[in-house]
């Protein structure tokens, strides 16, 4: 008799949770300005070869720096995130990326992408869920990721990697 009676409270319990909580749609979004320069002066055999030259640029990415977070930070639950969309802003006419890879310190490698150039400058890699996971755990325990990006390129050039995490944050709205 009294386990009939438990049912409506805890179901109010739930209802009660749900209205106190916010889901915000947003993208956490980090721009990474990259550099690509040889260290050291090439022979003439060095010069006409095709060679790659290798960068890497580490960023922090916060959600602080997020204008529809920067209200329920101290009251974030849980943080989902769905797909991740990179763009390469930059890149001359003959510029490719050979290789580009994200890394996140405390997770590993995100994904590996190959042969950015101007006309091929946006894609959404392929991420496994749990993987995504492994990034949203960091960036809820830590409130930020350093994102690492890093590979080849076929000479020296500037590029801004740009991206773009499509996330769902749930918060406390009391």
């Amino acid at each position: 008799m009294y386990s009939f009676m438990l049912i409506p409270l805890l179901t109010g319990c739930d209802l009660l949770k749900d209205a106190t909580e916010i889901t915000i749609s947003t993208e956490l979004n980090a721009d990474i300005p990259v550099v690509v320069s040889t260290s050291m002066a090439k022979s003439a055999v060095e010069a006409n070869a095709v060679t790659a030259i290798a960068f890497s640029k580490s960023q922090d990415l916060t959600l602080a720096s997020n204008a529809d977070l920067e209200p329920y930070l101290s009251k974030i639950e849980e943080i989902n995130l769905n797909s991740l969309l990179i763009t390469v802003n930059g890149l001359g006419e003959g510029q490719t990326v050979n290789t580009f890879s994200l890394d996140v310190t405390g997770v590993g490698n995100i994904f590996m992408q190959t042969n950015i150039t101007m006309t091929n400058n946006t894609f959404t890699p392929e991420i496994s869920a749990g993987i995504l996971d492994q990034v949203a755990t960091k960036l809820f325990n830590d409130k930020q990721i350093t994102l690492t990006v890093s590979g080849t390129a076929s000479g020296p050039m500037t590029f801004t990697a740009f991206l773009s995490f499509d996330s769902e944050v749930i918060a406390q709205v009391l």
